[in-house]
């Protein structure tokens, strides 16, 4: 018989992996909704012109999209990440109420190689807002990444970049503008292969490598002295760094003038999370141009995205157990089966999160399935108990039974809080 294994790049969430996976989720959720963003689900397959479109994902990204020509013969592909379809939702809803703050967690599909922390089904939480023009707006997807961090209970770094500050380098060194693309593309790799694999890159593409002795260098001096102070790129990074700083971020958020985010929709600020010793947990930036490019009134936008598996990879095995399911019902001989689906039913109708046993098996067996399961307490249905009206509650943590009333059902939703 053929045996059939996981794609290539993709992964099964067992359910204890699964739970983790959500409370990370949950937690994403909590905080996007605590800074009033509200959600917004899009479908996974998008057209391809969409997806591929110039100055939306780029070419780059085009080489990795998921495809298909579907039964009426359109070009069909699966959303590489959750910003584009968003622009496209503007852009088609003209009477939403600006600013249009919105959060979204979902998979998203890429054909990259896969290796340590990459994916080519991958699951994205971002919040973004449409039509707030101010560092303000790109302060607060930050902020509400950065409670996301501490919640997790990790701690991060936040690097900021310019896209326009970086085009202005890129001309002062001599970058023709058809190859501006590329080599911020080749900047961006500086984390992964290092300046001395960034400068082959740009070598190899027949790029000058002067930018790279002002981006090394890595501080506001060096960037003023080429593009002068009144910058608009350099100006709105470090009013956006100022901001961070006096809100409680000094020494956690630096200027880092080789971050240019991979993407071609970027157009300001570019942001990107970090946490030592791992790469990157969140990214994102200003795409003011992006909603114009499906059709839309031009609207200035900016977001963020966490990676929530290379998140999960980072916390598994720092994050508890997520069980949530608190009793399990464990009938003891044919006649008590009926009450313990009684039971079981009246526990739920309480908001009990209420598991039973469906195999008949023994007391003994049914307490070692919960334990496994990680349900701290069984409610033991026996016979000779349901005849004298009882039930037996019992702690698996500390082995405690005790012993209830059936009249006094209730008095279980506080024993297992």
């Amino acid at each position: 018989m053929t045996t059939f294994q996981n794609v290539r790049g993709t992964r099964d969430f067992l359910p204890e992996r699964m739970k983790k996976k959500q409370f990370i989720e949950d937690t994403c959720r909590q905080v996007f909704e605590l800074y009033g963003f509200y959600p917004l689900q899009t479908p996974a397959l998008e057209e391809l012109e969409l997806l591929a479109k110039k100055g939306a994902g780029g070419q780059e990204i085009s080489k990795e999209i998921y495809w298909f020509k579907d039964q009426g013969d359109r070009n069909i592909g699966l959303r590489f990440d959750l910003t584009v379809p968003m622009g496209r939702v503007v852009a088609t809803n003209r009477d939403l109420s600006k600013p249009f703050k919105r959060y979204a967690i979902g998979q998203v599909w890429r054909y990259d190689r896969p290796g340590a922390n990459r994916y080519r089904e991958f699951t994205q939480a971002d919040a973004d807002t449409v039509g707030g023009n101010s560092t303000l707006a790109d302060f607060e997807v930050i902020a509400c990444a950065l409670e996301i961090v501490k919640r997790l209970g990790l701690d991060a770094k936040v690097k900021v970049n310019n896209r326009k500050l970086l085009e202005e380098l890129a001309k002062k060194c001599k970058v023709k503008p058809e190859q501006v693309v590329d080599c911020f593309r080749s900047l961006d790799k500086a984390d992964k292969i290092e300046w001395k694999g960034v400068e082959k890159e740009l070598k190899e593409k027949g790029i000058p490598t002067d930018i790279l002795e002002v981006v090394r260098q890595n501080d506001a001096a060096s960037a003023m002295k080429q593009v002068g102070k009144d910058s608009e790129g350099l100006k709105e990074a470090l009013d956006l760094i100022g901001m961070l700083e006096a809100q409680g971020c000094k020494g956690k958020v630096q200027l880092d003038l080789s971050l240019a985010r991979g993407l071609e929709y970027y157009t300001g600020n570019v942001f990107e999370v970090m946490v030592p010793g791992v790469a990157s947990i969140a990214g994102g930036g200003r795409y003011d141009k992006l909603v114009g490019l499906y059709g839309g009134q031009e609207s200035p936008a900016t977001g963020i995205s966490f990676g929530v598996d290379r998140l999960l990879d980072v916390l598994e095995d720092r994050l508890p157990a997520q069980n949530r399911t608190r009793v399990f019902v464990a009938p003891i001989g044919e006649t008590a089966l009926k009450p313990a689906v009684d039971l079981a039913q009246r526990l739920r109708g309480m908001g009990v999160n209420t598991d039973m046993d469906l195999c008949g098996r023994g007391i003994s067996k049914n307490l070692a399935y919960a334990s496994r399961l990680g349900v701290p307490f069984v409610l033991i249905v026996g016979e000779k108990d349901l005849a004298a009206g009882e039930l037996t509650l019992k702690d698996l943590a500390s082995g405690k039974e005790t012993k209830l009333k059936v009249s006094d059902l209730n008095k279980v939703n506080d024993l297992v809080k």
